[in-house]
């Protein structure tokens, strides 16, 4: 086959994927089987891709998965446990008590608190969080999925500990290494690099989150555009401490360990008044909120409770701990870094091919420190065991379908890097990309921004 032809083979299961989501809105857990079947398919006939190879690149998929999900699990199992034991909501409340300017709000919850739960945990975690947490304190659940979402932009690139880095480009390890590159340095040089793009960039999203939060909901920007030399401040107290750490620690701590950092400068900012605006904004009364603003989701007007079961420090101690856990195991200063990746658990020669992927539990922040500080925190919030059994019952059930969709969308991609590998031919992902170097010639770099933003929006 010539290369044109070849490449419309290898997008099927791409374009598969897409169509069913998009056109049909099927969920990942439907189309990704879906697409992955198509990628065996086209492996099989069009690249004469051995069975071995097929199940190798599968098995290397699924171990690449599992190390994912490991993290994915620890974030989310610590949410569930902190929302049972009132952990989230004393948060939330110590949040609101700051200040009773919504525009203010919404920068502490949906900028900063959304960054440090995308490091954290990231898969969606902030809308998951912020959201909810903004309409708990009386924000119209439109306006504050909006606001969540313009405001998770920035820290996106490193949630979870910088999966969207690390774990994004691992399928490509094999292809780096064996052009004489050094993966760790690629790896940390697109960190530093994708964080000074953001910077740029986002040193303009809390102004535009209070702008476009205001026009919502009074038809104007201005109210938003009136508080921007305090927007601009909490984009520097984020964004500078952010880039700092993705050029000079790596790329796993730049949203979490950013947003720890410049939590506690914004709220003294706030406290001592400096740049806080004379007019307090809010939201108009419930009953002249537009019908859109709020749907099935409807807003309880009593607010957060007042009633608190654990103190502020007890509450954040959790996150605290694991900011502090990743930082001393990941800086060299402490040597630990060693010491944790010394446990590797490795599948070798994956069903008789050159494919190899392990895992590095102690390394894994699903497992230390995340599942580890979750075992943890019933002690130290004083959480009985049948709400603690709830909590991991609720998690093993909302990470079903991501563990689904994940299975089967690595595994595709997996076939499709791997498809040219055992018979010394170019791979899908290969031809794919020789077919869009020559349709869009020396700027073809600039469609790759939209393959991320299809990819992610399956994905999500």
């Amino acid at each position: 086959m010539n290369l044109g032809v070849s490449a419309i083979f290898a997008v099927i299961p791409i374009v598969l994927v897409f169509i069913l989501m998009v056109r049909f809105n099927w969920p990942a857990t439907k189309a990704m089987p879906l697409g992955w079947f198509a990628a065996i398919l086209i492996a099989v006939t069009a690249w004469k891709m051995p069975f071995t190879w097929i199940m190798g690149a599968i098995g290397a998929g699924a171990v690449n998965a599992l190390d994912i999900l490991l993290i994915v699990f620890g974030a989310i199992l610590i949410l569930q446990i902190m929302r049972r034991s009132g952990g989230v909501e004393v948060i939330s409340s110590s949040m609101s008590s700051i200040s009773k300017d919504r525009r203010i709000q919404v920068l502490i919850i949906a900028w900063l608190m959304g960054a440090f739960f995308e490091g954290a945990a990231g898969f969606g975690t902030p809308a998951a969080v912020a959201a909810p947490l903004l309409v708990g304190m009386g924000f119209p659940p439109l306006i504050a999925a909006i606001c969540a979402l313009i405001a998770n932009s920035t820290p996106v690139s490193f949630g979870a500990m910088g999966i969207p880095i690390w774990g994004g480009f691992a399928p490509i390890k094999d292809i780096v290494t064996a052009d004489g590159l050094n993966y760790s340095n690629l790896i940390f040089d697109i960190g530093g690099f994708t964080a000074i793009l953001h910077f740029l960039v986002g040193f303009f999203i809390p102004l535009v989150i209070v702008s476009v939060m205001t026009k919502i909901a009074e038809g104007s920007y201005k109210k938003g555009l009136q508080i921007w030399p305090l927007a601009l401040f909490a984009s520097l107290v984020f964004t500078v401490p952010y880039v700092l750490i993705a050029n000079f620690v790596g790329p796993e701590l730049p949203s979490l360990l950013g947003a720890l950092i410049s939590i506690p400068i914004f709220i003294y900012v706030i406290s001592k008044g400096f740049l806080v605006p004379k007019e307090t904004w809010d939201f108009p009364s419930h009953d002249k909120w537009s019908s859109d603003w709020e749907g099935v989701i409807k807003v309880e007007q009593k607010g957060i409770s007042k009633t608190r079961k654990l103190s502020v420090f007890k509450a954040w101690l959790p996150y605290v701990l694991i900011a502090l856990i990743l930082l001393i195991g990941r800086l060299e200063i402490f040597r630990l870094t060693p010491i944790l990746k010394s446990w590797n658990i490795a599948w070798n020669n994956i069903f008789a091919t050159s494919m190899s992927r392990g895992i590095t539990p102690l390394y894994n922040p699903g497992v230390f420190p995340f599942i580890f500080i979750a075992l943890l925190i019933p002690w130290m919030h004083g959480l009985n065991k049948s709400k603690v059994g709830e909590a991991w019952r609720a998690t093993f059930k909302t990470i079903t379908p991501a563990a689904i969709a994940l299975f089967f969308a690595l595994g595709l991609t997996y076939i499709m890097i791997n498809s040219g590998k055992a018979t010394g031919t170019d791979s899908m992902m290969l031809v794919m990309a020789k077919e869009a170097a020559v349709l869009f010639g020396s700027i073809w770099y600039l469609t790759t921004s939209l393959v991320g933003i299809s990819g992610a929006c399956i994905l999500r």
